[in-house]
């Protein structure tokens, strides 16, 4: 395609009403590629097509006032923005998110699933962390049974084992923290999520325990463990 014939065909985007509109049509099947393939790249570049049309929808309007056909902005901006209400609502209550889809958990790896309930006494004398699922996948519960020797709190840190991704790093640490307030043994109960992934896509975490002691001293890592978790669905 030589220089004239891209420069005609941009006129004609601009000057014909309709075909912005038809456009959209473009990012709504690289969307669905994306889904098919379960990619968060391919859907990420859907997005970004579909926003830069409704630019080009925008700059259209405009020539149709100038060419004297204001009223075909009229169907081009209904449809740019009910679009774009509808795409909004989509990301932001149901969000596709397919981070864990096409991990692969090393099988050399010694990794361990959740357990369905609390642990038993012979879990709690062998490991200082235990993962437990809670209510929905990507909802976990922790408990540790390790004395520390001053007060202060335990929380979590994860990490996707293959990349080293640091997981849900934003809240982990104050969704999962529990006050450590005197040296009595006890078993403790801590909770967090992890938002990277949908239900179903599992992968492998490396799931460490924390503690923040109270007086200013440095945060030290407990222990960690290997766990194949899923992300939760908000």
């Amino acid at each position: 395609m030589n220089l004239e014939k891209i420069k005609n065909t941009f006129y004609k985007y601009f000057k014909v009403w309709w075909i912005p509109i038809i456009f959209y049509l473009i990012p709504f099947f690289i969307f669905l590629l994306g889904t098919a393939f379960k990619s968060d790249l391919i859907i990420d570049i859907s997005l970004n097509i579909f926003f830069i049309n409704i630019l080009g929808n925008l700059i259209s309007a405009i020539v149709q006032i100038f060419i004297k056909k204001w009223y075909y902005l009229i169907p081009q901006i209904l449809i740019s923005g009910l679009l774009f209400v509808f795409v909004s609502i989509i990301f932001t209550f149901s969000s596709p998110d397919y981070y864990g889809a096409n991990k692969v958990i090393p099988e050399n790896l010694e990794i361990s699933e959740p357990i369905e309930t609390e642990p038993t006494e012979d879990e709690l004398e062998n490991f200082d962390l235990i993962l437990a699922s809670s209510f929905q996948p990507g909802i976990y519960n922790y408990y540790t049974d390790f004395q520390p020797t001053e007060i202060g709190s335990f929380y979590i840190k994860a990490f996707e084992v293959t990349s080293n991704d640091h997981l849900s790093e934003e809240t982990m640490k104050i969704r999962s923290k529990v006050k450590v307030e005197n040296l009595e043994p006890k078993l403790y109960l801590g909770k967090f999520s992890i938002y990277e992934g949908s239900w179903g896509d599992k992968y492998g975490a490396r799931i460490e325990l924390w503690f923040e002691p109270l007086n200013g001293k440095k945060d030290y890592k407990i222990t960690e463990r290997n766990y194949v978790v899923e992300g939760w669905m908000r």
